[in-house]
């Protein structure tokens, strides 16, 4: 394409810009709104008067395009997992399909209120543009004039809407996005997402306080907040006792599948031993002539004892265990995901041929004191997860 005016390449890589098999749905969607805001500042910061009346119409098609755009990745995406059973007709109508996400009542607060946030800017260019066509033609479908109900517009007010809109339309995705991701755990009800059972939870006294008085006004601004009714409440509780994560939140103690809590403890104290505190003049420096060559022998020997002692204390399933800890805390999954880690992670692990290389590859880790405290505190180990934070100050002694 090296006679292209649009597409051809000139060698310069600084101002490419991915688009087809490179790009993506949320690029056209972004891409709109961004373009509608800038023009607009542009405008105003310009002081571009003469180009008033002409860039003015660019700028309402693309707010009203970035829209059905993010309408449509919306629902594409909701369908796609699950949340949604059924999608869009194929067309231009913003106001149906906005319509279809508020009559399929998704299960989330934030989103149906960031549906309500948007209504305003539906409602107003649904009401000059139904199909998309009156921002884009000087006629209409019928053959009558564009806009003809209309007169004036100013740019001040729609740069100001535009950045309120721009900010919807973002957090509307992102929440999306992440409800995308909460949904497969099966954290939910059919009118509350994971994450208002998260804030119901924080919201609840204690488990074992739920027969005291103070339960029942909580019950009582739970479901005016939330919308929901009793039955709906029943379920909701149900639902986060059957949960490691939002049991802990209640004050419910949950024990992880094979570690034990003199386990952990005890691979706490070999890993404080294989990484003891530095002194500021330890030697082991960057710079290798002043290394105190010394006490890095005696730390390796202190290593090979600690991972001798693992071996000879840990099981292969115990092992395991403290490793999905670990990276279900490190890589932020999912706590209902733990039990499907740890049939993975026992596989691998009964697979290995070097069981003490696995114990030494998690013991090398600088963080795993620390992840493995977040992560049984998250796994509902609650007393266990306080002794391991007691057991990091001070640190064992070598």
């Amino acid at each position: 394409m090296t006679d292209d005016p649009f597409f051809k390449l000139d060698g310069e890589s600084e101002w490419n810009a991915f688009i087809g098999r490179q790009g993506s749905f949320a690029n056209y969607a972004d891409g709109y709104i961004e373009a509608a805001l800038d023009l607009a500042t542009m405008m105003l910061s310009n002081r571009s008067y003469i180009q008033r009346d002409t860039l003015v119409l660019p700028i309402l098609y693309n707010a009203r395009h970035s829209i059905e755009l993010h309408l449509k990745l919306i629902i594409g995406a909701l369908v796609k997992v699950g949340i949604l059973t059924v999608g869009h007709a194929t067309n231009h109508d913003i106001a149906s399909h906005f319509q279809h996400l508020i009559k399929s009542e998704v299960a989330d607060s934030a989103f149906r209120t960031l549906l309500s946030d948007l209504q305003p800017f539906i409602d107003s260019l649904a009401r000059v543009d139904d199909d998309g066509q009156e921002l884009r033609y000087y006629t209409n479908r019928t053959g009558g004039r564009s806009l003809d109900d209309r007169s004036l517009v100013n740019i001040g007010v729609i740069r100001n809407s535009l950045v309120m809109l721009k900010k919807t339309l973002d957090h509307l995705k992102y929440r999306t996005e992440e409800l995308c991701e909460e949904f497969p755990t099966g954290t939910h009800t059919k009118h509350l997402s994971r994450r208002d059972l998260f804030e119901i939870a924080a919201m609840l006294p204690k488990r074992e306080k739920w027969s005291e008085p103070e339960f029942d006004e909580c019950k009582a601004a739970i479901k005016t907040q939330f919308e929901i009714g009793s039955a709906e409440f029943s379920t909701a509780l149900q639902k986060m006792q059957e949960t490691r994560q939002l049991k802990a939140i209640l004050g419910i103690q949950t024990t992880l599948v094979h570690l034990s809590d003199e386990k952990a403890i005890f691979l706490a104290k070999q890993w404080q031993l294989i990484h003891p505190p530095r002194e500021a003049d330890d030697g082991i420096g960057l710079n290798y002539f002043k290394r105190n060559f010394r006490s890095l022998l005696k730390n390796r020997e202190h290593e090979m004892r600690a991972l001798d002692e693992i071996l000879a204390t840990i099981s292969v399933d115990e092992l395991a265990d403290a490793e999905t800890v670990f990276y279900l805390s490190r890589n932020r999954h999912f706590s209902e995901f733990y039990e499907e880690d740890l049939a993975e992670k026992k596989k691998e692990f009964h697979a290995s041929s070097d069981f003490r290389m696995e114990i030494r590859d998690l013991m090398h880790k600088t963080n795993f004191l620390t992840e493995l405290t977040s992560g049984v505190e998250k796994l509902g180990r609650l007393e266990l997860a306080q002794a391991l934070k007691l057991s990091n100050y001070p640190r064992a002694s070598a």
